[in-house]
């Protein structure tokens, strides 16, 4: 499901929020199929990587064998090239095929956990756009005065502090309020009304 474009406040009219653009890529690029990615490639690294190491020591010692079981140099040679080196050579490549196989792995795992964090990030920042975190609960986010998201009092108290004030700092039960409340007196603390903080 696609959102509409929603413009950036401030902003002409034809400059879409960059969030909304990237879901809408992420959302395109998600139904694209490749041939790569349908199939299961790294399952033929591991069978290939598998199966070439155990035969090029299997023809190394094929090799041995045979140039052992002769004194003639002229015939140990052939053993020695078809056997030894040939098995030599299967066995690097079936190293270098395993190793292609766990590099996979890697990505793939990094790649997971790097999706499993941005939609944790996601959810995070979902959460806190709904709402502050005050006295242990959400409470609804007010708008943004002096850069501060709220401003909050005591259950019984007619003073407005900053969430960060050492007057309110870890105390249950507290509320958030609006600066413009009748009645009530900003901090001399932490002075939430003052330009600047």
């Amino acid at each position: 499901m696609t959102t509409a474009p929603q413009a950036q406040p401030g902003a002409g009219p034809d400059v879409v929020d960059p969030m909304v653009r990237q879901e809408r890529l992420a959302g395109r690029v998600s139904k694209l199929r490749t041939r790569a990615g349908s199939r299961n490639y790294d399952r033929w690294l591991l069978v290939i990587g598998g199966a070439l190491m155990p035969l090029g020591f299997v023809l190394i010692l094929i090799g041995w064998a045979g140039a052992a079981h002769t004194p003639l140099l002229f015939e140990q040679i052939p053993y020695m090239i078809s056997g030894g080196l040939l098995g030599l050579a299967l066995v690097f490549s079936g190293g270098l095929v395993y190793f292609a196989y766990w590099l996979t792995l890697l990505v793939r795992e990094s790649r997971t956990a790097r999706e499993d964090l941005q939609a944790s990030l996601s959810r995070l920042e979902t959460l806190l756009a709904g709402g502050a975190m005050i006295g242990g609960s959400f409470a609804p986010a007010e708008e943004a005065v002096n850069g501060h998201s709220s401003f909050v009092a005591t259950a019984t108290g007619t003073m407005i502090h900053r969430p960060d004030c050492v007057a309110v700092a870890n105390r249950q039960g507290l509320r958030a309020v609006s600066p413009d409340t009748p009645g009530y007196t900003a901090c001399g603390l932490c002075e939430p009304l003052a330009v600047g903080h």
